[in-house]
């Protein structure tokens, strides 16, 4: 089963009851319910929820979108669970349990998180110079890239530290409440976690709730701007997986409809099991045509 985060219309919606009758129109059976629904939208959606009319499959942390913050400023990045400030980090942390007790309570098997960043000094327009001058294969730009690894490795430790501490609390939570927490691959190099540092998480983590969520437009950015490969990074984590983002990109720019861009999906198909969570994350300007495109061409590429 596929489904659609509600991301698609989420921003531009302000009655959940309508935000999910949309998608009940267009024949999807199943969500992921994200972090732009206010609490007065998720207290609308709460009724069709309950009657089971769409399966919940996932929620993006954090959700609802916490009292006190504008739709404005709606992000899976709220609040840094890599925060070295100490009062950010705990409210992010309180808000994450608050989304994985609601995940219980809906039956939902995995939360999506965002685990911050490391503060360096960065360029992330750099590199998309680099790959609109078509020159990311050049040395300038691999001279750039290993500026930016060494900066990151001597930075990284005490965000990464911050990440650990608020993953082990929530974990316990996780593991009390018998769900999943996915970490999202990120889309700007500075983010937590690159390849690396899930290494670090799953050896500290073994045997816990804490899971790999892979979005294919992220990766296949990175890819493109020679960061890493899209391949390497889903055969390492492939049996950490949870669940993955299905959308399409180009170049830099993600979120279109899968089949419209330049994915290779049988990569990605090769590493899906039938276990893993599959969500389409799509752009709100993507069409309601292209969204039922979307799900065919999955479709037919094997993947439902």
């Amino acid at each position: 089963m596929i489904g659609l985060s509600t991301s698609w219309q989420s921003a531009k919606i302000d009655s959940g009851k309508e935000l999910l009758d949309r998608i009940l129109n267009l024949g999807v059976e199943a969500i992921e319910l994200d972090y732009r629904v206010t609490i007065p939208m998720f207290r609308e959606m709460l009724p069709i929820l309950k009657k089971k009319l769409l399966s919940v499959l996932s929620i993006h942390n954090f959700f609802p979108l916490p009292e006190n913050f504008s739709r404005s400023q709606a992000s899976g990045d709220l609040l840094l669970l890599s925060s070295t400030d100490k009062e950010e980090r705990e409210k992010a942390i309180k808000y994450t349990i608050k989304t994985i007790r609601l995940a219980f309570e809906l039956e939902v098997k995995a939360v999506v998180l965002h685990l911050g960043r490391v503060e360096m000094e960065t360029d992330p327009d750099k590199f998309f110079d680099y790959y609109d001058q078509k020159k990311i294969d050049s040395l300038e730009a691999k001279k750039f890239l290993a500026e930016q690894k060494h900066s990151k490795g001597l930075n990284r430790q005490k965000y990464l530290d911050s990440v650990l501490f608020s993953l082990d609390k929530l974990n316990k939570e996780a593991d009390k409440r018998g769900v999943l927490l996915g970490m999202e691959n990120r889309y700007y190099f500075h983010e937590i976690p690159d390849e690396t540092e899930l290494g670090i998480i799953f050896q500290q983590f073994a045997g816990s709730n804490i899971r790999y969520w892979h979005d294919v437009g992220h990766a296949g950015v990175q890819e493109n701007l020679g960061i890493l490969s899209h391949q390497e990074l889903l055969k390492r984590y492939q049996n950490h997986l949870a669940g993955i983002h299905l959308h399409d990109l180009n170049g830099y720019e993600d979120h279109f409809a899968p089949g419209t861009g330049e994915l290779n999906y049988e990569l990605i198909k090769d590493a899906i099991n039938p276990e893993t969570i599959k969500i389409m994350e799509l752009h709100s300007k993507v069409s309601q045509n292209e969204v039922k495109d979307g799900l065919a061409f999955l479709k037919n590429c094997g993947i439902s």
